[in-house]
């Protein structure tokens, strides 16, 4: 899924440069960008992150097999259950993180005397930043994600339970496919606002390490396909 949102995002910079789009503004043409990496991206986090929420939660239901995951939802909800469950809130999730986490690192690779100064550490610094930078303020709306994707089958007794990891406590949820509004509503009533940022420092700490190591790769990569050409 990284490997499509960097080439999203690439292909659209160039293209946003050569059709001159929004008056030349880098800023705005990086940004938009970025964007558009994220809508194009939730088609595919949507889906995985519902297999992987599944198993997460499901303890030996699934026996640690994907493919019974799989095979569980497309027996109870079809192909549109799997592919459209949790779609919006991924959208939510993922356009204004890519913005983000795109936007953050282009800014700050702009300031060419820090980048300068920092050297080889420029990538893995300024990539910590961007990693947290795009999951403190979108945290929440994965939480709620995570509800909603975390419930087997179409019928409203079935029962949705919490990733371990992002939230502790969480029961059961009545209704299955209840919006996103309706399950953040009865979250923030069973456990009040702290519900929606528990296993924040966690993530930022896992994030951090994750693109640090993600955006210096990426630039030696990068740097190496070009210096070949």
């Amino acid at each position: 899924i990284k490997a499509v949102v960097f080439a999203v995002n690439a292909y659209m910079i160039e293209y946003l440069h050569v059709m001159n789009f929004l008056e030349g503004d880098t800023n705005l043409q990086l940004l938009s960008a970025a964007a558009t990496a994220g809508f194009v991206t939730s088609f595919l986090s949507a889906p995985v992150d519902r297999i992987k929420v599944l198993m997460q939660a499901g303890g030996n239901t699934y026996q640690g097999r994907e493919d019974q995951a799989l095979q569980a939802v497309l027996n109870t909800e079809g192909w549109k259950g799997l592919l459209g469950r949790g779609l919006l809130c991924t959208m939510l999730r993922e356009i204004p993180a890519y913005s983000l986490y795109f936007g953050v690192y282009g800014a700050l690779m702009n300031h060419a005397h820090l980048t300068e100064q920092l050297g080889g550490a420029a990538p893995l610094l300024y990539g910590a930043a961007a990693g947290c930078a795009c999951w403190i303020p979108i945290y929440p709306i994965d939480v709620v994600k995570t509800v909603i994707q975390n419930t087997e089958g179409s019928n409203d007794t079935a029962s949705a339970k919490i990733d371990a990891e992002t939230i502790q406590g969480v029961s059961r949820m009545e209704q299955p496919s209840a919006s996103l509004v309706q399950v953040a509503s009865e979250l923030y009533k069973e456990h009040g606002i702290g519900v929606f940022w528990d296993g924040l420092a966690p993530r930022l700490l896992r994030q951090a390490v994750n693109h640090a190591t993600t955006f210096s790769l990426y630039e030696i990569l990068f740097h190496q396909v070009f210096s070949s050409i």
